[in-house]
């Protein structure tokens, strides 16, 4: 067949879209057109390409079908609750898969087999006992079960140099898993004078001869912050570390479970560790927060309503609208405070934040957990925000916290604003709304931590280093800070500290007190000179 000599017209260009839908083949079906010919003409009669939908009807139909929620049908898709809900209504999907609606009701008919995505719906698993049993190879585990559990991750840091000497006296010497090692300097001097070139070196030269990713520099910032960054921790893993910060990693629903030293040699080593699977406590914090309260204030909160509860050996998982509003360095504070409140660490469930907070970091395939529907939890507890104020916390008093205006006028002499806790962007940026354009009391000694490298050099690109310095805040090196403050910074006699991270930091042999709050009750108190309540100062 010859090619088409007559130019079609816009209306036979628009009938033969909607039949052959691609420029090739309405140049086939015009006698050989090239496809560019077509596309030229469709924009000389002003015709515009054809749509293929994003999501085809039988994909949305699946996944409805699978779930029955719109939400988990949307995180599959890396779209919202409501995006979802429109391609439904627009496929005319409306009524609920009448399988689910059978599972619900807890129907078991004999000879019935179920596919391994839906058997998981009757499990009743937690997030938690989703990661241990696949780390342990098996289908589930129960609480209390006794697991041989291989770790994505194990981070060797406050004590990487005393785990070294200790995997070097073992015979062989032979390390297992190399890719899975992570070492970082930046709180190897805790209890210690300081990070001495000699301890130093030998970490670095262990690194090279075994293999290891590069060494985390001590100014490069907090390790925890770090491997998010660069996209090393992913949903759905379990890591395990030296430091109770590593609960932090839950932001992003992965497990993060501290470990003692002998544990991180034994990891190092063969490769595997014996671990107890933990009770699980439910938290849903609901309602809408009010203007200067943070993830901070809304930890604090927990940690004094739960403070008669048993926490210990426990793991919380967060859920709730509130939850979902979070950003992901909002949800790292939640989690990183775990520790304080006796958890051994915290979990957040894989979203849409998640999911763009991950895009661009890493090539992996995600892999989240999710908690069955019908997952068992010791015990689950509602927490409302919508009357909360900014809070503060003396140290090691989790039942005395309370509203920040209860103790304003209170004098203040040393401030940190940082640490691996609250030293993210969206931290620094809310201590920058406060001080912009103002000065701090001139008997209060104000010293900001960025958590990580990057952190520091967003902060610096957007203006809130200037705006920090120029209010006469004294800028750190990042990291977390509060391990090691220089010997002026230090506080004394009867001082009062305001920090932002653990005030277990800091040591209680001295007569000084230690409070904990946000970035902006903070920065606020630092303007006065005296504990201040943030409210008015933040927009």
């Amino acid at each position: 067949m010859s090619p088409r000599s007559k130019i079609p017209t816009k209306a036979e260009l628009i009938q033969l879209q909607k039949l052959y839908r691609t420029d090739e083949k309405i140049g086939e079906r015009l006698g050989g057109v090239p496809a560019y010919l077509v596309a030229y003409w469709r924009r000389k009669k002003n015709v515009p390409r054809h749509s293929v939908p994003k999501f085809s009807d039988k994909e949305i139909r699946s996944l409805w079908e699978r779930f029955g929620d719109d939400d988990r049908c949307g995180l599959e898709l890396g779209i919202s609750k409501a995006a979802f809900y429109n391609w439904r209504r627009r496929y005319g999907i409306r009524e609920k898969p009448a399988f689910l609606k059978l599972e619900q009701l807890e129907l078991h008919f004999p000879g019935m087999s179920n596919s391994s995505r839906a058997a998981s719906h009757w499990n009743k698993q937690t997030v938690v006992q989703k990661i241990f049993a696949e780390r342990a190879a098996t289908d589930t585990v129960e609480v209390g079960d006794t697991v041989e559990l291989e770790p994505d991750l194990l981070i060797c840091d406050r004590s990487a140099d005393k785990v070294i000497q200790k995997f070097r006296q073992r015979p062989g010497g032979l390390m297992l898993k190399p890719s899975h090692i992570h070492i970082s300097l930046a709180e190897i001097n805790v209890d210690r004078s300081g990070v001495t070139s000699e301890i130093s070196r030998e970490v670095r030269r262990f690194a090279e001869r075994h293999r290891l990713t590069p060494v985390i520099a001590h100014s490069a910032g907090c390790c925890h912050q770090i491997l998010m960054e660069r996209g090393v921790v992913m949903p759905g893993m379990l890591c395990f570390g030296g430091n109770d910060r590593i609960a932090s990693l839950g932001a992003i629903n992965s497990l993060g479970w501290q470990v003692d030293l002998d544990s991180q040699v034994t990891l190092l080593a063969e490769g595997k560790l014996s671990a107890t699977v933990p009770a699980t406590l439910r938290v849903d914090i609901t309602g809408r927060r009010s203007r200067g309260v943070y993830a901070g204030d809304i930890a604090l909160s927990i940690m004094k309503r739960m403070s008669d509860v048993e926490i210990a050996d426990k793991v919380i998982e967060y859920y709730g609208p509130s939850v979902s509003q979070m950003t992901i360095s909002e949800r790292f504070t939640l989690c990183s405070m775990a520790h304080a409140m006796g958890a051994v660490s915290a979990i957040c469930p894989f979203d849409s934040a998640t999911r763009r907070y991950l895009t661009g970091r890493s090539s992996a395939p995600l892999a989240p957990k999710m908690a069955d529907k019908n997952a068992v939890y010791e015990q689950h507890y509602q927490i409302n925000v919508d009357q909360l104020s900014p809070q503060i916390a003396p140290q090691g008093k989790p039942t005395e916290i309370k509203p920040v205006a209860e103790m304003e006028t209170f004098p203040v002499n040393r401030i940190l604003i940082g640490s691996a806790t609250n030293g993210r962007f969206d931290d620094l940026r809310a201590a920058a709304d406060v001080l912009k354009g103002k000065k701090i009391n001139k008997d209060t000694t104000l010293l900001v931590y960025p958590a990580s490298q990057s952190v520091f050099l967003e902060a610096l690109k957007k203006g809130l280093i200037r705006a920090l310095a120029e209010a006469g805040a004294v800028i750190m090196t990042p990291g977390c800070g509060i391990h090691d403050l220089p010997d002026w910074a230090r506080p004394a006699g009867n001082d009062r500290c305001l920090v932002t991270g653990p005030v277990e930091g800091l040591s209680t042999g001295g007569t000084y007190e230690v409070y904990q709050c946000s970035p902006a009750t903070a920065a606020a108190s630092a303007l006065n000179g005296a504990v201040t309540d943030p409210t008015r100062y933040v927009k």
